[in-house]
Parts: structure tokens; sequence; C-alpha cells
């Protein structure tokens, strides 16, 4: 979901104290943590020696929070907005492996120099050398861009083209970054707004009702049509292609006129908040034709190609393919392609894509269809689980104090903020302790994904979330194997803040 750049990267080191904890069972190696490790000599980090602790870069977006990353992490916050923590190996903002003398090398050079082992056999033939998925930790203050994501044959018939043209890959006004496609999931870790997918336009309509500016009349007439599919294209073309001359005076008409008449409901504030933040921009009115939903802590959603978003505010989890392609359609001073952006916009009006874990060996495991990446959740409280072994993974201690034993070489000690990459040769990982983790995994390949959606837990001192929502579409990566429809969920006045350990289901607001 991010807007990656390369400049003005923070990197965080992830260390912490050595210390060696008790092995457990079959994983019999010495749990180590070392910020600066004891040795003689600087050396390259080796796969299938241990798993390595890793250093991550801060992104310093605008939209950024002041002080959720520098909380998680354990520094004092400067004041500058620090958006997104990344985790992985993606060329913009790669981690680094950090050796036990102290010394870091950047991620994608560790498995440049090894594919096979350090990604699995597997995982290389499908992605070559390169970690598929991309780990972050977002915190945002304000609104994100209005933005979607192309499909694979989008993707690399875009690069392609741009290839050809001769447009540099850093071109401001380039679309295609790369040939390959950005599907996303996102967790919440606290109540987290955002706009997400088209509503019914008769729900649009009717927000219009009343209003007499030239604006909002035309939008009316393009919404009244019987099609849902032409009346959002409509409507959002027709904000997209405002004339120069026209644009500040029909948007300024219309956000003065909808702020005078007091709306409630969901899009009642979005407007004119969105209009103060970014003056000008249709995408304040185009929220209007968006679904406005708040996820609770432990509530997650994907996002596919073709669906139009924006995050509005919160802090939560994403894990997404490890791709730059972004199109914009308002809510930022980038460029905005608007021609491009109505091609690869999906104007289905579909349920919201809520994503549904399945519970296995003690975590909560999300794979919602991406062949590159999936999400598992375990934790908070008192754990003990195993994570998937079969290919590369990288964990994040959320809170509290972890340990990670691994099968093959030694394990780690994590503290809340501190992160391990796990190579594929290291086998099975085990997780114990008292706290909160989260880990990135790849996912199935096509045709062999494990169905997610509605299955209920089946460990021992696992809790159950319950599964109540309003227009929800849980989504699995199964072969046909759905949720059962949810039951409706509690009217925003009423319904309490779930806690992380037992979040209800997501629910549109309004």
């Amino acid at each position: 979901m991010s807007e990656p750049r390369r400049e003005g990267a923070r990197r965080i080191d992830s260390g912490g104290a050595l210390r060696e904890t008790e092995p457990a069972s079959r994983f019999s190696r010495p749990v180590l943590s070392s910020r600066h490790g004891h040795g003689e000599g600087r050396r390259r980090p080796e796969s299938g020696e241990r798993m390595h602790r890793l250093t991550n870069q801060v992104r310093p977006y605008a939209w950024g929070a002041r002080t959720a990353i520098p909380d998680l992490l354990g520094t004092e916050p400067d004041g500058s907005p620090q958006a997104e923590l990344w985790l992985g190996a993606h060329h913009g903002a790669p981690s680094a492996a950090v050796s036990d003398d102290g010394s870091a090398h950047p991620l994608p050079h560790l498995i440049a120099d090894a594919p096979h082992r350090v990604l699995g056999s597997e995982v290389a033939e499908r992605f070559g050398a390169r970690l598929p998925f991309l780990l972050k930790y977002l915190a945002a203050e304000q609104p994100l861009s209005l933005q979607v994501h192309p499909d694979a044959a989008r993707a690399r018939q875009g690069f392609d083209a741009e290839e050809s043209s001769g447009i540099p890959v850093d071109a401001p006004h380039r679309n295609y970054r790369d040939p390959h496609h950005k599907p996303e999931l996102l967790l919440a870790l606290e109540p987290f707004e955002a706009l997400c997918g088209f509503r019914e336009p008769e729900a649009a309509r009717h927000e219009l009702r009343g209003m007499a500016c030239e604006l909002a009349c035309a939008l009316r007439a393009d919404l009244a049509s019987s099609d849902d599919h032409t009346a959002l294209r409509s409507a959002l073309t027709r904000l997209l292609t405002l004339s120069d001359d026209r644009r500040e005076r029909l948007l300024s008409e219309f956000v003065e006129e909808w702020s005078a008449c007091d709306r409630r409901g969901p899009h009642g504030r979005i407007v004119p908040d969105l209009a103060h933040r970014y003056p000008g921009d249709p995408g304040a009115v185009a929220s209007l034709l968006l679904n406005r939903i708040t996820l609770w802590p432990g509530e997650a959603l994907f996002l596919p190609a073709g669906n139009l978003h924006a995050y509005l505010q919160g802090t939560a989890i994403e894990v997404m393919a490890s791709s730059d392609n972004v199109l914009r359609a308002g809510l930022t001073r980038k460029h905005v392609d608007a021609t491009e952006l109505l091609d690869v916009v999906d104007f289905s009006v579909l349920p919201i894509p809520y994503a549904q874990p399945a519970f296995r060996e003690g975590r909560r495991e999300f794979r919602p269809g991406a062949p590159e990446f999936a999400l598992h959740e375990v934790g908070p409280g008192r754990i003990a689980a195993h994570l998937p072994g079969t290919g590369p993974c990288v964990v994040l201690a959320l809170d509290g104090q972890v340990d990670l034993v691994a099968e093959v070489g030694q394990g780690v000690a994590l503290d809340r903020g501190q992160s391990v990459f796990v190579p594929a040769d290291s086998g099975p990982v085990k997780v114990e302790g008292r706290g909160h983790v989260v880990a990135a995994t790849v996912g199935a390949a096509s045709g062999a994904a494990l169905a997610t959606a509605g299955v209920p837990s089946a460990d021992p001192g696992t809790e159950s979330r319950n599964t109540a929502g309003a227009s929800a579409a849980p989504v699995g990566a199964g072969a046909g194997v759905r949720a059962s429809a949810p039951s409706p969920a509690p009217t925003s006045s009423t319904a309490p803040t779930p806690s992380p350990a037992s979040a209800a289901a997501p629910r549109p607001r309004g």
C-alpha cells in the first residue's frame, strides 16, 4: 500500500542483549540473542548456520505517525513522521542480515549468494533469486493516496511498454516500475480506518440528495444508471477528468455545500476532511463512491488487483507482493494517470474482502490466495506455536519476549520490535514465550493453496474469534472453499471494541 521511494530511509538496529535459554524438545539448539556478537574478524553471514537478526529501514512519508514506530522499536521520537518499517529484500529499503560480529549485509545479497538454500528450491524456481514478499509495520496518522494495483498481466504489459518507450524507471510519471502485481493483506493492530471498494451507486446517490451545485447534479445523473458498473465508471471518470479551468471551482462549490448540509453517517466528515488536506483534489469527492470501514484489532483485509482503496488512519501489519506498482486516483501530489487507472480499476460492487484466518499449530494463518505471501499471527499472551518450515520467513515481535528455535541451526530470542530472517534450510521453527508475533512466509503455489476461510481452531488453548459481520466476503486461498454467511453485526454505537485476542469480525461503518 505504500508509496516507495529510495531516499530518506532510516536503518534501525534490532539487536538485543546476549542471553541463552533452555532448548525445547527436538529443537535442541541454544537460543542466542546478540546485538554485537562476539568472535574475531568480520565475515558474511551464511545460510544454514542460524537465523539472521535483521536491521530494518523506516520510511518517513508525510502521512506517517510520529510515535508508533519509535514506541515499537524503543527509540525516542524526533518529531518527524515515521510511516512504515520495512522488513524484507525490496530494493527501495532492504533489510540487512547481521552477523555474529555485528556487521550487517544487505538481505538481497544473502539471497543472491545461495537462492536455493535461502529461499528453498521450490520458491527459487517459482520466483527466481528474490524474496517475493515484503512485510511492513504501518503507522498512518493521515490518509494515504487513493490508489489501485494492477493484476499480473497488466503489470507485465505496462512495464514492458514503458521500458520500450525508454521511460526511466525512477521517472515521476512512470506507472509500472517492475513487472509484478501487488496484492496486499492488512492486519489491524488498533482500530484502523479505510476506504475500500465501491459501494452501491444508489447509496452514493442518496448522499447527494438536496444538493444543487453543478458537480453534485452531474454526479447524481451519472449514478442514476441502472447498470452499477456504468454508473460508477461514469462518476469516477467525471471526477478524474475535470478540466483544469473548472476543477477548483466545481470542487470548492461541492465541498462548501456538502459541509453546509451537515451530513451524517460514515462519509459525513470524510469529504471536508480530505478536501482540507488536499485542496482541489477530486479524490475527496470520490471517497463518496467507496465503502468506509473500520477494522478492529486482529481483523484483516485483503486487497486484490483492481480494488480502489485508501488507508485513512491507524496502525497495522501489512504484507504484500514485493512490487512498486501503484496507480493513484487522488489524495496525493504525485503523478495521476487517469486513463491508465480507469482501465485498471474494477468497478464491480463486491462484498468487502475481509480475510478470515485458519488456526494451525498455535497460530492464526492468513492465506488469501496470493502466491507470494501468507501471514501468520501468534499471541498475544503465552504462546507455543510452530511456523511453516518449507521456505523463507520474516518474523517480527510486536510485544513481549519470545524464543524462536529452529530445527537446524541456532535459535534467536526476540524482544519487542526485534526481527529475524529465517532461511528455508533452517527447517521448521518453534515460537514460545509470552508475547505477540507476526511472521510472513511465501504463499502456496497456484492450485495448491490452503483453504482458510471460516476454519475453526483445533488447537487447545487457542481462542477462536467470533465471525459476525455485514457485507463481508471472507477471503481464503482454497479451491472453492468459503466461510459460511456471516451473521448481522452489532451497530457501531453499541459494539464494544474487541481485544486483540478476541476481535469480532469486521464490518463497515454505518
